[in-house]
């Protein structure tokens, strides 16, 4: 179905059925703009999967501008400060080493043992995310500068998911232009 009169389609609505993300140490290399475009991109081996996700858990980015306009004497003339805070929220389901790693900054040893600094860590990350639309769409996400802002686990309920809810704080990468990020949107192949 193609826009209307008024530009409404409703085969353009992102409705998201899935998708998955990669988290790999603070410079490793992002895909380039062809390669994260391709239908059939692969995410190369440094890069860890966390696995499931709850279902309430899926990527929430906000971008909000920080810091007051720089105004000019004429009226009616501003540029935003150029500050900004970017997160990505997500609820990770799985309670594995992987998970764990991520989280923590470290490493379990070989009995399983991690001590955990309630303080954060200072570990810098690159985050690639990917969703799925029910339209077919894929919409694709990297950023290059990624650290952990908080971590909140669920209680522990019996019967329920234990998940833990990340918030990333995302900083500006020389990677992407000084930008936060980088997006694709491939659109449904025929």
């Amino acid at each position: 179905m193609a826009a209307d009169g008024f530009g409404n389609d409703v085969t353009a609505v992102g409705v998201p059925v899935t998708g998955h993300m990669g988290i790999a140490p603070f410079g490793t290399a992002i895909p380039s703009a062809v390669e994260g475009g391709a239908d059939d991109y692969v995410l190369p081996v440094a890069f860890k999967l966390p696995g499931l996700l709850t279902e309430d858990g899926g990527f929430e980015w906000a971008m909000e501008a920080d810091g007051d306009p720089i105004v000019f004497w004429q009226d009616g003339f501003s540029i935003p400060s150029g500050l900004a805070n970017v997160t990505l929220t997500v609820k990770y389901a799985q309670t594995d080493e992987t998970v764990r790693g991520i989280i923590r900054g470290k490493t379990p040893d070989a009995n399983g043992f991690i001590t955990i600094d309630g303080g954060g860590t200072s570990v810098k990350y690159v985050v690639f995310t990917e969703e799925i639309f029910k339209n077919g769409l894929i919409r694709r996400r990297v950023a290059a500068n990624v650290s952990i802002e908080s971590v909140s686990e669920d209680k522990s309920e019996r019967g329920a998911v234990l998940g833990y809810e990340v918030v990333y704080k995302i900083d500006r990468s020389p990677a992407l232009n000084n930008d936060h990020l980088g997006e694709w949107l491939i659109p449904a192949t025929p």
